[in-house]
């Protein structure tokens, strides 16, 4: 037993595709732009984020332990933290 399926009218197949293809077209590009957009965004936003971190002046503090149990003796909830960025008892330390 031989299955057959039924034949599309020509003028359908045509209608279809002059719909699909265009609309098909737009929406692959589209998503590929969302996707670009995307990567873009999280990209400046972790740029953004390092600059921030890059500001913090903990780790050239003279009072900077280097120690994960006590970071720094005189503000050590704000030790490593943005909140460190203006620090009022910063000092340079001497690295010679």
């Amino acid at each position: 037993m031989v299955l057959q399926l039924m034949a599309l009218p020509a003028g359908l197949v045509s209608v279809v595709q002059t719909v699909l293809v265009p609309l098909c077209f737009i929406v692959a590009w589209s998503l590929i732009g969302l996707i670009g957009w995307s990567l873009t965004t999280a990209v400046r936003d972790g740029v953004d984020r390092a600059a921030v971190m890059h500001k913090i002046p903990c780790a050239e503090c003279r009072y900077f332990t280097n120690d994960h149990r006590l970071k720094c003796p005189i503000h050590p909830r704000i030790a490593l933290s943005e909140a460190a960025i203006d620090c009022a008892d910063f000092e340079r330390a001497d690295l010679t």
